[in-house]
């Protein structure tokens, strides 16, 4: 089989519409057990999808920075219930929780070879890229379920994922993973360990980032030049230069079937000042995007391809499902509502940048 052939893109519990600010927003709140009203320091505060988070105090506080709202905030302690919520606004947070109730699974010995054969299929799909630089700590919390036409994956603790291609150490709360697979894009669904088609990965959770760079100082610019490599040519570049109207400049070129479609292959369902988010659907049914760049990864803007003597190219398809879909002002998307094809689609969750990355300028 050919793992990854096609991907529909992460679903990581995200917001149906999004408005993303210029500006940072200072939010404070504070932390107390339920029952006995009393503060919980050492509770871990973050945003999720990006590198924005805080610790509570010995009172039970917390201030911090968040890159845009709506944003989705969670608190989690190892004794309490995670507390997960969308923030929408910077009113003061009085955040209450439960303590939480361990169960201990049950693991049976007679399924040590599928759970073995199990692992090596969830790698196979959650991890793809450099692989041999991509560690998850702790696979033992993963509980599997899988049949001829479905797999899926679930965590009783969050997953601890260490990217040392990256420089990330990211911690999931995995609520469930799955794949299947499909005669075609937008086919019918077939068993897994069938020949032909291809698979559909999805993801819902929630999680946070942390940088290696102080932990590894010697690797700082290696970290950096890999997060640019895989911003330049990702989905999330792709969508910035929708976003911008500048899809040529930034290194693109799209082609749209049928060809017959005389409008734009997006629509802007509703025009906003340039800092906040913006609706889309794609028109056609297929679009085929070229990424042109040189030999350092940087992508070559279309007016400069005639001065060249040769550049690279690499070639992506998405898929139309002509549902509406967000683009925030840096490329990021709460709700990708289609399927790609080809390169675009191999920079998956175990190797992703956080939403708050900010890509160097050459």
């Amino acid at each position: 089989m050919n793992p990854s052939r096609f991907l529909l893109l992460l679903a990581l519990l995200q917001l149906s519409s999004f408005v993303i600010s210029a500006q940072q927003h200072t939010i404070n709140g504070h932390i107390s057990d339920t029952e006995t009203q009393l503060p919980i320091p050492h509770t871990e505060v973050f945003v999720s999808g990006t590198t924005v988070g805080v610790i509570t105090d010995s009172l039970g506080n917390f201030s911090m920075k968040v890159p845009f709202l709506p944003c989705i905030l969670v608190a989690d302690h190892v004794a309490y219930e995670s507390y997960i919520s969308t923030l929408q606004n910077t009113n003061e947070l009085l955040i209450k929780l439960h303590k939480r109730n361990f169960n201990i699974e049950e693991v049976h010995i007679s399924g040590k070879n599928r759970r073995r054969r199990n692992l090596r299929f969830f790698y196979t799909h959650f991890i793809e890229d450099y692989s041999n630089k991509i560690e998850v700590k702790n696979d033992s919390a993963l509980i599997f379920d899988r049949d001829e036409m479905h797999f899926t994956a679930r965590s009783n603790e969050p997953l601890i994922i260490e990217n040392n291609y990256l420089g990330y150490r990211i911690k999931l709360f995995l609520e469930e993973f799955t794949v299947t697979s499909t005669d075609g894009p937008k086919g019918k669904q077939i068993a897994l360990n069938s020949p032909r088609g291809g698979f559909i990965t999805k993801l819902k959770g929630y999680h946070y980032y942390e940088t290696l760079e102080n932990e590894k100082p010697d690797r700082k610019s290696y970290f950096n030049n890999n997060r640019r490599i895989t911003y330049h040519g990702s989905y999330r570049h792709f969508l910035k230069s929708i976003y911008d109207d500048e899809p040529g400049k930034q290194g693109y070129k799209i082609f749209k079937y049928p060809k017959k479609i005389d409008a734009a292959f997006y629509q802007i369902e509703e025009k906003e000042p340039k800092n906040q988010a913006r609706q889309y659907i794609i028109v056609a049914d297929t679009l085929v995007i070229q990424y042109r760049f040189d030999d350092d990864e940087y992508p070559i803007p279309a007016e400069y391809l005639s001065e060249r003597d040769h550049y690279n190219v690499r070639k992506s398809f998405i898929y139309s499902t002509k549902q509406p879909f967000t683009i925030r002002s840096n490329g990021t998307s709460p709700d990708p509502n289609f399927i790609i094809e080809g390169r675009m689609d191999k920079k998956n969750f175990a190797n992703s940048l956080p939403e708050d990355y900010t890509p160097p300028k050459r």
